[in-house]
């Protein structure tokens, strides 16, 4: 049993060493003039570095939403796990992929200014990005688009916050930029 015990506590002692907290977010803003929309979300994010490759980590915050006079607010929450697949020379640039799912709910209203039962958009996907880091603790990071299923339930869909969608999407709207500070 004291082996069992000591094998445990050293597992734990070298996770422990290796691995890291970091805290962070992202902002993403998007304007079309044209069509009178806006997006803006703010997302901050804490996660638990394994190794050099390995995180998990969730993002906890607000989304706005509004397109000709359909509007939404949600509260989003997006736990993920990360996985670094690239690590330049002096680790200044990093490449990763998120996976994870996507939960979001709150209200909406309609053209007309009733407002929708709790709206509730939910998906999963594979989320592309880039980390430039500019010391050890600080790194800029920046996700644009990916391999994405999207949906909702009928108060979302009936008030214009999601459209079931699935697929490849890498338009501006889903460019998010964020900062990381790993302690």
């Amino acid at each position: 049993m004291k082996k069992i015990v000591l094998l445990a506590m050293l597992i734990i002692a070298s996770v422990s060493a290796s691995a890291q907290f970091y805290v962070g977010g992202a902002v993403g803003v998007y304007r079309e003039f044209d069509e009178n929309y806006t997006e803006f979300s703010i997302l901050p994010e804490i996660g638990y570095n394994f190794n050099d490759s390995w995180a998990l980590a969730a993002q906890v915050g607000y989304q706005h939403k509004y397109d000709e006079g359909w509007k939404s607010n949600l509260g989003v929450i997006n736990p993920y796990a990360r996985w670094t697949f690239f690590h330049s020379e002096k680790n200044f640039v990093s490449l990763f992929l998120d996976g994870g799912f996507d939960l979001a709910f709150g209200n909406a209203k309609y053209r007309d200014g009733d407002s929708s039962d709790t709206a509730i958009v939910y998906g999963i996907g594979i989320k592309p990005g880039v980390s430039f880091n500019f010391t050890d603790h600080f790194s800029i990071e920046a996700h644009l688009g990916g391999l994405t299923y999207e949906n909702g339930n009928n108060a979302a869909k009936n008030a214009n916050v999601v459209t079931p969608n699935f697929g490849l999407n890498f338009k501006t709207t889903n460019l998010n930029l964020g900062f990381v500070y790993t302690f």
